[in-house]
């Protein structure tokens, strides 16, 4: 059944009362635009709307009355629409006064986060049954049965509804069918206010990590000791060294293998690979396994007393000579 009025009347209500409409609207489709998914759930909510032998309406919020004449094209016989759109908290309150005086027995709601939200929000505050995400809206000799997706969402299910329950739906984009466009079809189309509601500010806020703490693959500066740091102790000075650059402390195998540092802290073929902006090696010859680790570092900066150690050579800036004297120096100029 298709239902057609003989009028079309644009006018502005208040939210907070049932529009003066002589049609029986069981049938309800909420959405914030009419996109092709809120007019795919259109077409389904014309089609159990006939079969129920009542009507359809579509409440829109931030839409303008042009636009929302071709929700009527595709089916709803009642537009009730906002120009203004509006958070979550105005958008479930102007709901509830717009279909509570209707005692709407279907509403079909996107499948979009937001709309979830929306259709949650709804279901949880008026005690109706919210079934998410529905495949198949049916009405079967004189009962309301939707089929929908489990919790898994791997299989589906049906779930019948009681006669004296409200049910609010959500389907996700492609999983409904529009109802082809008729220009000749009327409706009513209402301008309505919105019943605004204060609405929760939620502030973020990017906290950085703890450069000494931090997993040494996502640190930007990185303080590598190895064997050439002599004992456990020189990790000490490591550790303030890279406290003064704002960085995380590294290790080689060898320093590593001998116990000085966790292995978490080990950089090569056999523990992480870094990229750190910055990348001092203390004390670390440079095996091939290590220089795989930190190749690819942006800045490498290498402290080492053999001339010709492997790493001198991977390093864009290399420095021969102890490398206590050397921090302990740097660590002067950078904590003055």
């Amino acid at each position: 059944m298709t239902t057609t009025s003989n009028h079309h009347r644009t006018e502005t209500v208040s939210a907070q009362h049932r529009v003066d409409s002589d049609l029986d609207i069981e049938v309800w489709v909420i959405d914030d635009a009419p996109s092709a998914a809120c007019i795919e759930r259109l077409g389904d909510a014309r089609r159990l709307a006939s079969a129920m032998g009542a009507h359809v309406a579509v409440l829109m919020f931030g839409t303008g009355s042009e636009v929302a004449q071709e929700l009527i094209h595709h089916g709803a016989d009642l537009v009730l629409h906002t120009d203004r759109s509006s958070g979550i908290g105005t958008k479930v309150r102007t709901t509830v006064e717009v279909l509570k005086a209707y005692q709407p027995r279907v509403v079909f709601a996107g499948g979009n986060p937001q709309a979830r939200e929306w259709a949650a929000l709804l279901a949880a505050g008026q005690d109706w049954l919210l079934v998410s995400p529905a495949l198949i809206v049916d009405w079967r000799d004189g009962e309301l049965v939707v089929t929908c997706l489990d919790h898994s969402g791997r299989r589906s299910c049906r779930v019948a509804a009681r006669e004296d329950q409200t049910v609010v739906i959500t389907m996700r984009p492609g999983v409904a069918e529009a109802w082809p466009a008729e220009t000749s079809r009327r409706g009513e189309l209402r301008k309505i206010e919105l019943s605004v509601k204060d609405e929760q500010v939620a502030q973020s806020q990017i906290l950085p990590a703890d450069p000494a703490t931090v997993d040494i693959r996502y640190a930007n500066r990185l303080v590598a000791g190895g064997r050439g740091l002599g004992s456990k102790p020189g990790f000490d000075l490591l550790r303030r060294f890279a406290h003064a650059l704002g960085g995380g402390v590294a290790a080689s195998r060898m320093a590593v293998d001998l116990g000085w540092i966790d292995y978490e802290r080990q950089v090569g073929q056999t523990g992480k690979t870094v990229q750190p902006d910055l990348y001092v090696a203390c004390g670390i010859s440079g095996a091939s396994h290590h220089i795989d680790g930190m190749s690819l570092a942006s800045h490498i900066i290498a402290i080492n007393t053999d001339p010709e150690a492997p790493i001198l050579k991977k390093a864009h800036l290399g420095i021969v000579g102890d490398l206590y004297p050397v921090l302990e120096n740097a660590l002067r100029r950078l904590e003055s």
